[in-house]
């Protein structure tokens, strides 16, 4: 048998050369096809720690960004809800105006029915309940916040006999908490609007005084003025609930953008970290490749190395 020159470590020192330099192609290969540095955090572990950081708080934002979303929805539909109540006062202080020009109303016109028709209006309004919550119920968000008595019941009138007192209890049966949401580290935006809010009870008020009081009451028409009087009150008022429910909705629009800027700020620095450079990778390929090719040819060359074959040289 013709002995070899070469040895079994050298052979084994030239496979483990081209293993790894087929580990290295492989792993160049695949920051090209995935455009990143590394599959796990091993292999950015001098980046790992910051990386973790960034994506924690990118987490967080987008859990905020949800949360926001249902809060924004909540509040949107609280406005329109105030916008049909702003309707609904119009409407009675229509027929208010109708039953004080001489002291009747229309052919056809019938102020009881009108009364109970914008209560169930009232009613569907402040009852407005989104995934499973009331909103007008103050922190009771299980429980219907309008659940009013017999609507012909006449309020408690003052000594006068004309004016009232104001009655939540009435109809409300939510509470005075107010609803809050953390909308941002370290923002709470306080936005509820509990049904008992003095417009909303000197507008369901007024409807009971104009549904108990007949139009040949001896105090009629201090009565339905003093209802007038109510409705413009409940007028002013809902439209500031209003304004200061806008006012809070744009302070809501504000945070998500800002959400939405240090969002896109810290996925930049994620993309720095994980990103790989493809020209750096490719050159890095090529080179391996050749330092592989390198391999296989000294592979070749000292596999047929025998002592005879250097004898010969």
């Amino acid at each position: 048998m013709v002995s070899r020159v070469t040895n079994l470590s050298s052979q084994k020192l030239i496979g483990s050369l081209i293993l790894k330099s087929q580990d290295r192609i492989n792993d160049a290969q695949v920051k090209l096809a995935t455009q990143q540095k590394s599959q796990d955090y091993l292999g950015i572990a001098e980046d790992a720690k910051r990386l973790v950081t960034v994506e924690s708080s990118v987490r967080r934002i987008e859990q905020f960004e949800q949360d926001n979303k249902f809060v924004k929805m909540r509040m949107q539909s609280m406005m329109h809800s105030m916008d049909g109540l702003s309707d609904i006062i119009s409407d009675v202080k229509a027929l208010l105006r109708e039953i004080l020009d001489d002291g009747n109303l229309p052919p056809g016109m019938d102020k009881d029915e009108i009364a109970e028709l914008k209560m169930d209006e009232i009613s569907m309004f402040l009852n407005t309940k989104i995934n499973g919550r009331f909103l007008f119920a103050g922190t009771k968000t299980d429980t219907k916040p309008i659940q009013e008595g017999n609507l012909a019941s006449a309020p408690t009138f003052n000594a006068d006999g004309v004016t009232t007192t104001a009655e939540p209890a009435f109809y409300y049966k939510g509470d005075d908490g107010q609803v809050k949401a953390r909308i941002d580290e370290g923002v709470e935006l306080e936005y509820g609007i509990n049904a008992n809010e003095s417009g909303f009870e000197k507008l369901i008020r007024s409807l009971r005084i104009i549904k108990s009081t007949s139009l040949t009451d001896a105090n009629a028409n201090g009565k339905f003025l003093h209802t007038l009087d109510l409705m413009n009150q409940a007028s002013d008022e809902i439209t500031a609930v209003e304004l200061k429910t806008g006012i809070r909705f744009k302070q809501l629009d504000n945070v998500n953008k800002n959400l939405e800027n240090t969002k896109a700020v810290l996925q930049g620095v994620v993309t720095d970290i994980e990103r790989a450079d493809t020209f750096e990778t490719v050159a890095e390929l090529n080179q391996v490749q050749t330092q592989l090719e390198a391999s296989y040819t000294t592979a070749v060359r000292v596999s047929n190395l025998s002592l005879a074959n250097f004898l010969r040289r």
